[in-house]
């Protein structure tokens, strides 16, 4: 029986080996990518029917290539074959603001959005979904950090998706590559003379190889043993590479920048630093909130600047950053923002999942990067990012807010490795009106982490110069069985949460 099967970014590297092989195999394709269909004539598939030009970067992209295969009258499709991805190599505050909002929407947007249109009655009933991810995902990258976050959120999307989906036929892959010979290292700024690709896997041999895992179809892979030592040492050794210190603060407390300061954690830690001294700037798109949360703080003797801003858009971000412009560096920046969407992903509006990445993932990312090329922060200053107890536990029903938690853990610990003093905090259930908003089960509220308990673990955390930070025993215990045994923590997520949804 000949299978159907779509490539993304198929015109260059590992995307158009894989053509060439499932062609030769007689497979029928439908292939994406950016370049002109004048430019391919040198491949046969490459042709008006089986080819659909688009920009993956572009918001748009799931509905014009869900509308080009009805156009065709494609069958549905077996094999969906996740592979574009762009590169960038550099110091984060080199990298422009743009290339980094283009970077995460290739690598991250567009993956979940093809995989959201075509759920909706475009892929055959055992479909097999390929996410081609990167064995950095297991290790600090401070010369590639937006990057490597962008494959880490891809991972964590996967590995909830995968809770949700297991009832069905479909099989959802996910496949590591290690360094490969293809073109993307040259457009991504690498250095080819220091690295010397030559010594990589050619792309033709490296899609032999996941061939060959598709056809296996475990849940995870990494090509080839060596890469496969690399990305499972990583795992197993992030625990002892991040249990050593931050180095000593050597200034007094100055400005605090927290966003999402309005009202739950947010709020909590904006009254914990300012009793610790420190001048808060607050960020948030409530004005209203945000001001009743400064008056509470100058009433108690504090000083608060508030920035009303909307950090969903890159202008909103971007306000942010030109308030800053002038003022006293700062010395802590605590990344709070963030919304979640729970539910069936396949049924759950897009617009609002694309909101979630844009807030939770790209905010923090571009504001961060914005504030190191604009010189804002104190060469001593404390970087903080709310992660979350997902990491480790896995959320099915919430795959996407998922996605971006992960994203931003591992964006953290490449700044740590690039000598920046960073806290990754996992904050488990925590009584806010943004947890009861999104749970599928309120009924044990009571016993959730109070914001200011929180806080005050986060306060002591920044203080022993802890860089991750899982508070509360009963968090730690979870997160160690999803270490240990994340099959049985999955099972206990998806009974706990996702089987809810529609009761």
């Amino acid at each position: 029986m000949t299978k159907t099967i779509l490539i993304t970014g198929a015109t260059d590297g590992i995307g158009l080996a894989l053509a060439r092989q499932y062609y030769a195999a007689g497979a029928q394709l439908f292939l994406v990518g950016r370049r002109d269909l004048a430019e391919l004539t040198s491949e046969p598939f490459f042709t008006p029917t089986t080819y659909c030009q688009v920009d993956l970067a572009d918001p748009d992209c799931a509905s014009a290539v869900s509308a080009f295969l009805q156009a065709q009258a494609a069958p549905p499709i077996d094999e969906l074959i996740l592979n574009a991805g762009l590169g960038y190599t550099g110091p984060l505050p080199d990298q422009p603001p743009a290339a980094l909002a283009e970077l995460l929407a290739v690598n991250v947007r567009a993956p979940l959005a093809l995989t959201h249109a075509l759920a909706g009655g475009q892929l055959a009933p055992a479909a097999h979904i390929v996410f081609i991810s990167s064995v950095v995902v297991s290790w600090p990258a401070p010369n590639y950090a937006a990057y490597a976050a962008s494959k880490a959120a891809l991972d964590g999307f996967v590995r909830s998706l995968q809770l949700e989906w297991q009832d069905r036929p479909v099989t959802i892959q996910l496949i590591h590559p290690g360094a490969t010979r293809t073109g993307m290292h040259a457009k991504s700024g690498l250095d080819l003379s220091q690295m010397k690709p030559d010594r990589f896997m050619p792309a033709e041999e490296a899609a032999r190889r996941i061939r060959r895992l598709i056809e296996q179809g475990r849940p995870e892979a990494s090509l080839g043993f060596l890469n496969t030592l690399i990305y499972r040492s990583g795992r197993w050794l992030q625990p002892l590479l991040e249990a050593r210190p931050n180095p000593r603060a050597t200034h007094p407390p100055g400005r605090c920048l927290i966003t999402g300061f309005g009202a739950g954690i947010g709020q909590a830690l904006a009254q914990q630093y300012s009793q610790a001294g420190y001048a808060i700037v607050g960020v948030d798109n409530d004005g209203a909130a945000a001001a009743a949360t400064a008056d509470a703080i100058r009433a108690a003797g504090g000083r608060c600047q508030v920035i009303v801003a909307d950090l969903s858009q890159t202008a909103g971000c971007q306000a942010v950053l030109d308030d800053l412009v002038g003022g006293e560096l700062l010395a802590v920046v605590i990344q709070n923002a963030g919304i979640s969407a729970f539910g069936h992903f396949e049924k759950m509006a897009w617009s609002g999942q694309e909101k979630v990445l844009a807030l939770n993932l790209l905010a923090p990312l571009w504001l961060t990067a914005g504030l190191l090329a604009a010189e804002l922060i104190r060469p001593d200053a404390n970087l903080l990012f709310l992660s979350s107890l997902s990491h480790h536990t896995g959320y099915p029903g919430a795959s996407v807010y998922a996605a971006t938690k992960d994203g931003v853990a591992h964006f953290a610990r490449s700044l740590g490795a690039a000598g920046w003093r960073t806290l990754t905090i996992f904050p488990g259930p925590t009584r806010t009106e943004h947890a009861r908003r999104y749970s599928p089960d309120n009924s044990q509220e009571g016993r959730r982490m109070l914001p200011a308990t929180l806080a005050a673990h986060i306060w002591r955390a920044q203080r022993r110069r802890a860089r991750r930070l899982i508070p509360g025993v009963s968090n730690k215990v979870l997160a160690l069985i999803g270490r240990l045994a994340p099959r049985l923590m999955g099972a206990m997520m998806r009974r706990l949460l996702y089987e809810k949804i529609d009761v």
